[in-house]
């Protein structure tokens, strides 16, 4: 028998991305093939009218090739997942629409704290330390996820409104960013964070109990692991693990604010699509690590599209499970 195959497709409010890989004994999988593509859905997103005509048609695009990619992989199941954006977007449905019938993929979408807990499942699996309490973030193109993990138990979960394409569209016009703007973004972000923290506060956060550093995950951290380690090719495993001080995080972030979009697009490890957003995205983590009191971030390569694929293959035992149940009762009652 051929080995099964299965897939989890993940559409933010930036990336989408694609997870083809081999289901192993013991809750895990072996990675077949990895596909990104920026696509920005968030792009020029309205209340009023919901998502972008060019940006649904760009990412309805870049899906038809991830399906292109599935095609002959004999994959058995498909697990795709809409986020950030999508939550809110009013016109979410015809895309939804769309993708149906152009790809023939069923996108569900996720809530915040639906993201979270598939989020930190991807995240754990990485991790060599899985016994400590720790907090993990998830900064993504239209919202950002906040975990506070015991152990591994979930302690408190959050989803805020801080996007890195929003907070680019509404902050950071100009090339590079004058002072003034750079500011009214750190203390819009701070604000937020800094309530976060005093609702915690009372639900018995303590420094001292949680990990010094801050683990995160998705495009932004990725992004700032490979420039901190100057990869010319983007290598997950030279990225997962990577450690960058506070200190130089504030650095790197300072050089990348004080570049053009030009200049900014030749720092070694910088995604390309990722040369205006990655500013607002080092500005969630900075304040973030300052208002938790972070001394590093730990960059992790996995995230929700892992744990979108470990959920879904959960939910396929628990039906094959059902079956052989159902199929037991009724043989009982025949005999």
């Amino acid at each position: 028998m051929l080995p099964v195959r299965l897939a989890s497709i993940d559409v933010g409010s930036n990336t989408v991305r694609l997870l083809l890989a081999q289901p192993l004994l013991g809750q895990t999988f072996r990675p077949l093939r990895v596909e990104r593509i920026i696509t920005r859905l968030g792009g020029n997103f309205s209340s009023r009218k919901g998502l972008d005509k060019l940006s649904m048609e760009r990412t309805v695009e870049a899906l038809r090739s991830f399906a292109e990619v599935l095609e002959g992989e004999r994959v058995e199941k498909i697990f795709a997942v809409g986020t950030g954006v999508l939550r809110k977007a009013r016109n979410r449905s015809a895309f939804i629409k769309a993708v149906r019938a152009q790809t023939g993929f069923s996108l569900r979408i996720i809530s915040g704290r639906e993201e979270a807990r598939a989020m930190a499942r991807g995240v754990l699996g990485s991790l060599k330390d899985r016994t400590t309490s720790r907090l993990i973030v998830d900064v993504g193109g239209g919202s950002t996820e906040i975990i506070w993990m015991e152990r591994q138990t979930l302690r408190k979960s959050v989803s805020l409104d801080l996007g890195v394409v929003g907070l680019t569209e509404r902050f950071l016009s100009g090339d590079p960013p004058n002072p003034a703007e750079m500011e009214a973004l750190n203390r819009f972000v701070q604000a937020i964070l800094a309530e976060v923290r005093r609702h915690w506060e009372k639900e018995g956060w303590d420094d001292r109990k949680v990990h010094s550093h801050l683990a995160g995950t998705a495009g932004t951290v990725t992004t700032l692991g490979a420039i901190a380690l100057s990869l010319s090719v983007y290598d997950p495993q030279k990225v997962t693990g990577h450690r960058i001080p506070f200190s130089k995080l504030r650095r790197m972030h300072r050089l990348l604010s004080s570049l053009s979009l030009k200049e900014r697009g030749r720092v070694p490890g910088l995604e390309k699509g990722r040369e205006d957003l990655i500013l607002a995205g080092s500005a969630i983590l900075l304040n973030l690590m300052e208002v938790f009191g972070r001394s590093a971030l730990e960059v992790i390569d996995s995230g929700l599209l892992e744990g979108v694929l470990l959920e879904g293959m959960d939910q396929m035992r628990d039906s094959e499970s059902g079956m052989g149940n159902k199929k037991k009762g009724r043989a009982r009652s025949m005999e």
